[in-house]
């Protein structure tokens, strides 16, 4: 078997589609048209991931031995990553407004709604998603 065949690399940086899901049901939910709400996401074997995370540990690194982190930072930086990894999205509004895709709104929308960043992370680290074929 070619494992180049198996480039997950490539395919997260190429991006997948992800269908928003109930977090009670589990239903895919869908916008006013009856269309799927989605987000395009990169995976966290992408180039742009992997230079974000290798980011945050040269600067642990850097500041040495006493260098702490906290939870709170922590939680910040797995939810900088994602919003890195949000390339588009349909049907996502808030507040009864449609939201506009950006790096900031997807950070903020990750923080205000940890039930969906919890079905993003899982997306974004699942490499099945971003095999192609």
């Amino acid at each position: 078997m070619d494992l180049a065949t198996l480039d997950t690399v490539k395919g997260a940086g190429e991006g997948a589609v992800m269908e928003v899901l109930h977090p009670g049901d589990g239903t895919v939910l869908k916008d006013d048209n009856g269309q799927p709400i989605t987000i395009t996401l990169m995976g966290a074997d992408s180039e742009k991931a992997k230079k974000r995370q290798r980011m945050e540990i040269n600067k642990r690194l850097k500041n040495g031995r006493n260098s702490k982190i906290t939870a709170e930072e922590m939680e910040e930086n797995g939810v900088n990553l994602l919003a890195l990894c949000t390339l588009s999205w349909s049907g996502i509004e808030l507040d009864g407004r449609p939201l506009e895709c950006s790096t900031e709104n997807a950070a903020m929308l990750y923080q205000r709604t940890p039930w969906l960043k919890e079905q993003v992370d899982t997306f974004v680290g699942d490499r099945s998603n971003f095999l192609k074929g």
